[in-house]
């Protein structure tokens, strides 16, 4: 009786160890294990997730030069290099796309254009800007334009170009000003339609006296600087991403706001453009940017619109770019939504 009396008890102590047993938790699959992040051994800390590997080297762009700015710290806070980033107009830019040489990003200040940018991974709008007029000596009014030198960007590969002929000939339609016979020396004809205007310009421009043809606002923006011209046509975020403090001065006028800015270059006079001819809306009319080869044949037209800048992206690298955009404040730039 006491053999088995003990019998029963190493069996119901086995039987409450299996119990305990399989009450525990068993370690995991070797193929569940989690490894950890890395982490940085400058820093110490964690790696971003996924994104990390697509977000580093140095990323490539063809961005217009009122863009610049924003899209290289864009790129900086994405943790890409800017070397890559060059500043080039907007047309320009679409052009070498359409010929092959794709980028990381391309980022244009003319929202008409995003409809001829095929193979885009994403499209995002920045948001809406002012034209504006910067000026080394103070003008009392547009019309003195008619004695100054200026600097156009050719609008056949820079949309301010064809922006500036554009608000010259409202101007005149409005009988505020005529500035036309210097445009119209360089071979660039305006003529009325049933709703609006066109604006003839030829694929060649040539450089005349008062008024230099340049490829792009960075240029003209040079020329400026230097005193080579007394004035140009700029967009207000190209001005802004000059590091420069725009103070009002003196009443606001009809047609416009008047800064002076300062910088490491000097002083001017900065001329924001109000309604309708500052282009942050649709103008009320309907015009068009007619482009013609030697032989008058048109080789491309474009409807003037409101300003309003965007950022493409084709590659993952791209994607890094437009998601730091996404995030950051673009109307210490001068972009609104």
């Amino acid at each position: 009786m006491r053999r088995a009396y003990l019998t029963v008890v190493v069996a119901v102590a086995l039987l409450a160890l299996f119990s305990l047993l399989a009450m525990s938790p068993s370690a995991p699959p070797p193929s569940s294990v989690t490894t950890p992040v890395p982490t940085s051994a400058a820093t110490g800390q964690t790696r971003p997730p996924a994104q990390t590997a697509a977000c580093s080297g140095s990323v490539t762009g063809y961005v217009a030069p009122t863009l610049v700015r924003v899209v290289k710290d864009a790129a900086r806070e994405a943790g890409l290099s800017v070397e890559g980033i060059q500043s080039v107009g907007s047309v320009e830019g679409l052009r070498r796309i359409q010929q092959g040489s794709v980028p990381d990003v391309y980022a244009s200040v003319d929202i008409e254009l995003a409809a001829d940018v095929k193979g885009a991974r994403q499209i995002y709008s920045l948001g809406r800007f002012k034209l504006a007029l910067a000026c080394a000596r103070p003008i009392a009014s547009v019309g003195d334009l008619r004695e100054a030198k200026t600097a156009l960007a050719d609008p056949n590969k820079a949309p301010i170009g064809y922006r500036e002929l554009a608000v010259v000939y409202m101007l005149k339609r409005s009988g505020v000003a005529d500035l036309t016979a210097r445009y119209e020396a360089l071979g660039i004809r305006f003529a009325d339609t049933a709703g609006g205007f066109n604006v003839t310009v030829p694929t060649v421009l040539a450089s005349t006296a008062d008024t230099k043809v340049v490829p792009n606002l960075d240029v003209s923006w040079s020329m400026f600087e230097t005193g080579q011209v007394d004035c140009v046509f700029a967009h207000l975020p190209f001005i802004l991403g000059k590091d420069m403090e725009l103070k009002p001065v003196g009443a606001s006028a009809e047609l416009w706001e008047v800064y002076v800015g300062n910088y490491s270059r000097g002083q001017f006079y900065v001329y924001v453009f109000k309604p309708p001819y500052d282009f942050f809306q649709d103008p009320p009319l309907a015009i068009y940017a007619n482009f013609v080869d030697p032989s008058g044949k048109v080789v491309k037209a474009v409807r003037v619109g409101h300003f309003e800048a965007f950022v493409a992206s084709f590659t993952a690298r791209g994607d890094c770019v437009v998601e730091a955009l996404k995030k950051m404040d673009l109307a210490k730039y001068g972009f609104f939504k």
